[in-house]
């Protein structure tokens, strides 16, 4: 019995080595491990190849659309229509100012009264006399932020006081708000009537109005009769024939995709404050007067 279990473990060592060493590559039993991958098969159908078990293929890479963070970027927000309207807009009284610095002096025309915060020395010929705060005077003039007083509307004596020692502030910005509620009526109904002429057909432009390129022709005083006629017709307001104190050649513009002209002038506009010198354009298409607007800013002159 011993002897059997010695020759089966001999049998038994002698496979292992020959499964081991001997066995051909793909043969072997026991050490499975090291027989090649089997091959691909492929067969021949007419010209076309066919493989069997052919590797699978990747899975195709994920797009990232997540920001960082792992939260999706939030949509524009859309824009309003261009028919949603909102409202005029008006500078702030430091913007027309120049920060309290530069008062028009038809603010001051006739004298403006206003209340002293703080004592003030007038001075004339003859002496001086004091009117202490909480009194009125008269503003006849600023620069650069110094009030020039008078103890009243006619008098000769003279004071200085920087603005912040009367109350001008105050009375100027509650005209200046009075005035805006007014001045938005009045737009309202220039913009109505603007939207009723535009429906109205415009007669074609005349040789001394336009040359046979569209452009503008200039009259022998400076001005443009196709401006001009716009003015009269009420296609703007604000600029006005006898307002103009410059008239600027015509430059080619592109309006709407159009070729077109623009033609700038330069105008006094008149606000509460007095007389500003504004820059305008006038946008000239196939002839015809399209719109005016402010240089710069790109609204609408009214």
């Amino acid at each position: 019995m011993k002897s059997l279990f010695i020759t089966l473990l001999l049998f038994g060592g002698a496979f292992l080595a020959y499964d081991y060493f001997g066995a051909p590559p793909g043969a072997k039993v026991v050490f499975k491990s090291l027989n090649p991958p089997p091959s691909k098969v492929v067969k021949t159908v007419g010209t076309d190849k066919v493989e069997e078990n052919p590797a699978p293929m990747p899975e195709p890479a994920k797009i990232v659309t997540e920001a960082p963070g792992n939260k999706m970027p939030e949509p524009a927000p859309e824009a309003p229509p261009a028919s949603v309207s909102k409202g005029p807009r008006f500078e702030t009284i430091e913007t027309l100012t120049g920060n309290w610095l530069k008062i028009p002096e038809s603010a001051f025309s006739p004298p403006r009264e206003v209340k002293l915060l703080q004592d003030a020395e007038f001075k004339m010929s003859v002496g001086t006399s004091k009117v202490r705060a909480g009194g009125i005077a008269f503003v006849i003039g600023a620069v650069n932020g110094v009030l020039t007083l008078a103890p009243t509307a006619t008098s000769p004596a003279r004071a200085l006081l920087p603005i912040d020692g009367t109350d001008l502030k105050e009375r100027l910005n509650k005209i200046y708000e009075d005035w805006k509620i007014v001045r938005a009526e009045e737009l309202k109904t220039i913009a109505s009537r603007k939207q009723q002429m535009a429906a109205a057909p415009v007669a074609v432009a005349s040789s001394s109005e336009v040359d046979g390129e569209g452009k503008p022709v200039r009259d022998g005083d400076g001005s443009y009769p196709l401006l001009v006629a716009s003015m009269k017709r009420g296609q703007v307001t604000e600029v006005k024939p006898d307002n103009i104190i410059g008239w600027q050649p015509p430059q080619p513009a592109k309006i709407q995709g159009k070729d077109g002209w623009a033609v700038k002038v330069n105008y006094n506009a008149k606000t509460i404050f007095g007389d500003f010198p504004v820059e305008a354009q006038a946008l000239v298409v196939d002839g015809r007067v399209q719109g005016w607007f402010y240089v710069g800013s790109g609204e609408e002159v009214p």
